[in-house]
């Protein structure tokens, strides 16, 4: 299963937030969502699509207004080899309005060990539900200290901690290492010892083992432990 580059960039915004990324070809359009919700850092709380000339995938609904195919049938290989100028575009929630571009670096690789996994990136994600990129502007601007009323807000709900450039590549990599499991490419990396637990009692036996076969039996032996506490 040859893998493929994508490079992600979220569009209008200044520094360009993006990341690049290296996938196997045969994963579907829905798994690439997850994907890119984790190394973008999205929540995945909302609606998404992809468009790749004028076609589009995702979950259709009773909003959709436009044909919609079903992102779980389609496959990243075949939006690869058809994508205009090498790029096609994923929409984050309709509200806010986060479009990405998806680059097409490169196709037909070697197939690698773990796969996906982020190779590089700049920014951090957007909060989630900020009011699209005019939102994530004014937020900026609150945390370089500017008198934005807007973005002093968003700030506030953030409990005034955002830093807008950092990008925590050692958490996306815990957020992929599912995605590398279910792709069984792990190879000799070393799996963790699963724990030892003792087995459950099985009461009933427990009872029979001491002559207590029923509910008699049973009221007659705490009687007589009761008894000897008296004594």
């Amino acid at each position: 299963m040859p893998d493929i580059r994508l490079r992600i960039e979220l569009l209008d915004t200044d520094p360009l937030v993006w990341r690049r990324v290296v996938v196997p070809e045969q994963i579907n359009l829905h798994r690439l969502h997850e994907l890119i919700q984790d190394v973008m850092g999205w929540a995945d709380c909302h609606l998404y699509e992809f468009e790749c000339n004028g076609r589009y995938y995702g979950e259709p609904d009773e909003w959709t207004d436009r044909p919609i195919a079903l992102a779980r049938n389609a496959k990243l290989t075949s939006l690869a080899g058809r994508a205009k100028d090498g790029c096609f575009h994923y929409l984050y929630d309709f509200g806010d309005g986060w479009e990405h571009r998806i680059i097409v670096e490169a196709t037909g690789l070697e197939e690698t060990n773990p796969c996906p996994r982020l190779i590089d990136g700049a920014m951090a994600c957007p909060p989630e539900d900020i009011g699209g990129t005019g939102g994530y502007a004014a937020l900026k601007a609150a945390t370089a200290g500017e008198k934005d009323a807007y973005g002093q807000e968003l700030l506030q709900a953030l409990g005034r901690e955002f830093a807008p450039e950092a990008l925590d590549e050692e958490e996306i990599a815990v957020m992929l290492e599912p995605f590398q499991a279910s792709f069984r490419r792990l190879g000799d990396t070393p799996r963790k010892p699963r724990s030892t637990q003792a087995q459950p009692l099985d009461m009933e036996q427990s009872l029979n083992a001491q002559g207590i076969h029923s509910i008699k039996d049973l009221m007659q032996v705490l009687q007589g432990e009761i008894d000897k506490i008296r004594q």
